[in-house]
């Protein structure tokens, strides 16, 4: 059964036709393969090789722009050679001899293997031609100018020095063009900015005449350019002058205080100022309060802040009007935290306290009205007799407090 379905096929029309398309393609093969040697191809963007006997170096030229980069190649050869070729095997260059000065020049395009090995002919270029620049290469260092024109400010802010990172930038390229710079300015792109800001920007040059000039040619020794941006608001705020070494519940108010100037105009970082109600421009130090002299303090900003009105100096005067001073003798000499430790006080008593305050407060308070306190957690404690600092306390009244430094004897 199986052999009569075979003849019957094989003694069909489509039988008929796959022995002839086999044949076919047996008598392609062996007509390839040992009658047609020779076959064309061509090789797709072989790059021009721009230092094969460069000759233009030696003239200390370099080649500023060329009117092509690659060019086709079509080479004749054994089919199984042709067919691995690659862009590797085939050098395409100039025939630089005619370069004697920068300029512009049209060159001529030769061609050659890499392999003298391999049979096959290079037969013909796509271009057999290129336009090639020379020019000297020359270098120079520019300051950095800054151009933030584009910026968009609000009206209530202001910008304070902006500066440039980095700060110069050498510029490289053809000698006739770096000759023409002039300067190199830094160029922001348009944008709104309501805080200091690092913005990017890019350089622009100009010839003498402020003309802009053609970067084509140009290279930099740093690619990433910015521009710091301060931007600051302007404020008023009132001054003050705060206090040191104020007693436990002394109450400062009592201290009638007066500045040459109350308030100050700043101009301060734009995010922090509303954050921003008042500006300390000194401390008094009670323990050495002074009402016959002025206190002179100078004006000093942290980094980032602008003084509008170049206010140097601001003096306040602490009055007497309303003060008294006592010197008293305080017996009472108290030890606190002292834990385990015994401590033995040998001051008896602190002569020439000098007590400073309110003066019905003053004419009212008695020897007995004032103790000297010492807290053994702010001693460092030695052995044997000790000379310690101690505080003294007016419990009665927030309304004086002890001027100077007094000591106690201790022994542990």
């Amino acid at each position: 059964m199986k052999r009569n379905k075979l003849k019957a096929f094989m003694d069909s029309k489509y039988f008929t036709m796959l022995l002839s398309f086999v044949m076919a393609v047996a008598i392609w093969v062996v007509v390839v393969t040992f009658f047609s040697t020779d076959a064309r191809t061509t090789i797709k963007d072989v790059p021009i090789n721009l230092n094969y006997n460069a000759a233009y170096l030696n003239l200390d030229l370099e080649i500023i722009e060329k009117s092509i980069d690659t060019v086709d190649v079509t080479v004749v050869g054994p089919r199984n050679v042709v067919g691995s070729l690659t862009k590797d095997d085939i050098i395409v260059y100039p025939q630089f001899g005619n370069v004697r000065m920068a300029g512009k020049y049209e060159l001529s395009l030769n061609a050659v293997k890499t392999s003298t090995i391999m049979e096959y002919q290079i037969e013909s270029l796509s271009n057999y031609q290129v336009s090639v620049r020379f020019d000297h290469l020359a270098e120079k260092t520019f300051r950095l100018e800054a151009d933030i024109s584009n910026l968009i400010i609000p009206e209530e802010l202001m910008v304070d020095k902006i500066t440039t990172t980095p700060d110069s930038v050498t510029v490289k390229g053809p000698e006739n063009t770096v000759n023409k710079i002039a300067k190199v300015v830094a160029v922001v792109e348009q944008q709104e900015v309501i805080q200091t800001t690092v913005v990017p920007a890019a350089l622009v040059l100009y010839d003498e005449n402020d003309v802009q000039m053609d970067a084509t040619h140009i290279s930099y020794d740093v690619e990433e350019f910015n521009i710091t941006v301060p931007v600051l608001k302007e404020i008023t705020v009132p001054v003050l002058v705060d206090y040191t070494n104020v007693p436990a519940g002394f109450d400062t108010s009592l201290l009638k205080l007066a500045l040459s100037q109350n308030e100050i105009t700043l101009a301060v970082p734009s995010r922090s100022a509303d954050s921003i109600n008042q500006f300390i421009v000194g401390y008094i130090d009670l323990g050495t309060l002074d009402t016959e002299s002025p206190y002179v303090f100078d004006v000093t900003l942290p980094n980032g802040y602008k003084n509008v009105k170049d206010v140097a100096q601001i003096s306040a005067t602490v009055s007497a009007d309303n003060l008294a001073a006592k010197s008293i003798s305080v017996k009472e000499i108290k030890v606190i935290n002292a834990g385990e430790q015994e401590i033995e006080v040998l001051t008896e008593v602190i002569n020439h306290v000098e007590i400073v305050g309110d003066k019905e407060t003053i004419e009212n308070l008695a020897d007995s009205g004032v103790i000297a306190q010492l807290d053994m957690t702010q001693v460092a404690l030695a052995q044997g007799q000790q000379t310690v600092e101690v505080d003294i306390i007016i419990p009665s009244t927030s309304k004086a407090f002890a001027r100077g430094t007094y000591y106690a004897t201790i022994r542990n």
